[in-house]
């Protein structure tokens, strides 16, 4: 008997482990796709460069986050054709009450933040945002 209800325990074992694998397994997925459509965003994005945060203009504010304008002063471009400042739009947090919405990225850009940026088009949507300096 002893040996019956040790096997029935090993079982009962595995097959826990196997469910709780499976609940957990597909969510790297999701996010492996997450991560995939933005990396080929910023590949395709027109503007690649390192800048400084010049100014930060605030657009509109919803329960979802803050939709900013970043303008930014170029230190170094990655590709030709980049003006000595550019734009670029994105969402961030600014109060507790603003809660993060699922299918949104979210930046936090700094005045004086030194970055590595890709923006689809000057005066588009950032699609990459890389800090340089120590968070203050």
């Amino acid at each position: 008997m002893k040996k019956n209800n040790s096997d029935t325990l090993i079982y009962m074992k595995f097959y826990i482990a196997i469910a709780f694998f499976l609940l957990l397994f597909p969510a790297p997925l999701v996010h492996a796709g997450e991560l995939d459509y933005l990396a080929l965003l910023a590949e395709d994005s027109e503007i690649k460069a390192i800048g400084e945060v010049a100014s930060i203009k605030r657009v509109s504010g919803s329960s979802d986050g803050t939709f900013v304008q970043v303008t930014f002063k170029r230190i170094y471009a990655v590709t030709p054709y980049i003006p000595n400042n550019f734009v670029g739009g994105c969402k961030t947090l600014e109060h507790s009450w603003q809660k993060r919405s699922g299918d949104m990225v979210y930046f936090k850009p700094r005045k004086g933040q030194k970055v590595f940026v890709t923006i689809s088009t000057n005066g588009g949507a950032i699609t990459s945002y890389t800090p340089h300096d120590p968070p203050p």
